[in-house]
Order: structure tokens, then sequence, then C-alpha cells
């Protein structure tokens, strides 16, 4: 079974977004540090376990210590800055706007 490719026109759900808006902070993360998000910190960006890349985990991330919130923060402002033009970021972000967490 082929499924649809979505419009950006199109209404996207908030699982959806969720991904749109952590693929931007993973984009922003390796552009301005060389250092991409980890599947756990996607998840935990996620709020659940979503993302099994299977890749092998050599150290520990470079953004799981300390203010993890608060460098998610910083990067969010980042991939708004490297993706704010993009229709389907900004829809995802119009769409968590108002929820309660990091990416909201």
């Amino acid at each position: 079974m082929m499924r649809k490719r979505r419009s950006i026109g199109s209404q996207m759900n908030p699982d959806e977004a969720r991904e749109e808006i952590i693929s931007g902070i993973d984009y922003a993360a390796y552009r301005e540090t060389d250092s991409s998000l980890y599947d756990a910190d996607k998840n935990r960006l996620f709020s659940s376990t979503h993302y099994n890349s299977g890749r092998p985990i050599v150290r520990p991330s470079t953004w799981a210590e300390g203010d993890f919130e608060g460098k998610m923060a910083q990067l969010l402002v980042f991939a708004n800055f490297l993706s704010g033009s993009v229709p389907k970021f900004k829809q995802a972000q119009q769409l968590l706007e108002h929820e309660d967490s990091v990416i909201g």
C-alpha cells in the first residue's frame, strides 16, 4: 500500500508536526555544532519512543547533559532562522504553538 504525499496546504497532525520541528532542530544542531541529536534526544522531544535509527551509541549525547530544555530552546531559535521560511516548518509550529513543551 502506497502512502499518499501531503501537499503543503494540507493539514498535518500533531505527530507529523513534532517530526518536522525535531527535524529542524536536528538540522540546526548539526549545522551549528557538527553534533546531531541522538535518537534518545529526539524521543525526549517527541515525549515517547518514536525514533529508532539503529545507530550505535559510542559516546553520550552532547545534548543530554545539563540543561536539555535550554539547549533545545536555543536550537529551536537556530531552526527558526534556518527553516522559518519553509511552509511545512511554519505550519508545524503553528499547530504546536499552544503545546506545553520545548517544541510547543
